[in-house]
């Protein structure tokens, strides 16, 4: 049972009520879900290594790049609203912020996977981009996922970031949810928009 393992690995998100939100921050997201099921997905595979330091790449050219080291048809498959799952320990590697700003650019709407790379997690709530952890809605799509590096599930996802819940078919899960500094730099679109709406109340 999917929710049983999740709550069994992640019940810090099955305690207590609904979660408060902040005007602003979407209660629900729903949408189509592409599977990249490896594990350790690194940065790299995220956002290559020779676009990092390239400063003429316009966010648009940034989002046709994105997930080429890890899958060169990764933009032919998936499209803008999608919800991005992936494996655990997903961008490990370095520390460069193109490797969440690209699939945000891309218009991947959020990124659930089993776990994240603390520096990844970091960098993507700094820049505006959720993550979620559910590593129960997790296990239980990557072990039917076969070796496509990138599919599209068979049934959309629906979250609720009130109920702490994800929605998979007839399957419900259960994950962290975002505290409200994490809510706050959403809202506003990443830390530097965040600074400089803090500047101007100052």
């Amino acid at each position: 049972n999917g929710l049983k393992a999740d709550m069994h690995q992640h019940d810090c998100g099955a305690q207590g009520g609904p979660v408060t939100i902040l005007p602003g921050f979407p209660e629900t997201f729903e949408g189509r879900a592409v599977l990249c099921p490896a594990n350790n997905v690194n940065t790299d595979g995220i956002y290559p290594g020779k676009y990092t330091y390239r400063e003429d790449l316009t966010p648009e050219m940034m989002a046709e790049v994105v997930m080429e080291n890890y899958d060169p048809d990764f933009t032919k498959i998936a499209q803008k609203g999608d919800i991005l799952v992936s494996g655990f320990n997903f961008g490990t590697g370095s520390s460069r912020e193109q490797a969440a700003t690209a699939l945000k650019y891309f218009g991947i709407r959020l990124v659930i996977a089993g776990s994240f790379s603390e520096t990844y997690k970091r960098n993507a709530i700094n820049n505006g981009f959720v993550l979620l952890e559910c590593p129960g809605l997790v296990t239980d799509v990557i072990t039917h996922a076969g070796d496509t590096p990138t599919r599209i599930l068979e049934h959309p996802l629906s979250v609720s970031m009130t109920e702490k819940t994800i929605t998979y078919g007839p399957n419900t899960y259960t994950f962290t949810p975002l505290g409200p500094i994490a809510q706050e730099l959403i809202i506003n679109d990443g830390l530097g928009n965040w600074v400089k709406k803090q500047l101007k109340q100052g």
